[in-house]
């Protein structure tokens, strides 16, 4: 879940929270292509910008710019949604 919880969450609650995931499933798959993989091979397969690199023959700096792109795009999209 977006964040951790202890106790039993509101009917209210899990309807937000289900509505958070969707928004940032949405936003990841409107990145473009490079930078949705580099961030996904980060964040959810734990890879370092290094290792990264050598799999896209690329710079890990590169690899650094790709990903800090894409969560700047996703936190001004999360954005909007958490700050109307």
């Amino acid at each position: 879940m977006w964040f951790e919880r202890k106790g039993r969450w509101s009917v209210d609650e899990l309807i937000i929270e289900q509505e958070r995931s969707e928004l940032l499933r949405r936003t990841i798959a409107a990145l473009p292509e490079i930078q949705r993989r580099r961030f996904l091979l980060y964040y959810e397969y734990d890879f370092n910008y290094y290792e990264i690199a050598a799999m896209e023959h690329c710079t890990a700096s590169s690899v650094g710019k790709s990903i800090s792109i894409a969560k700047e795009k996703i936190r001004e999209q999360m954005k909007k949604y958490l700050c109307p």
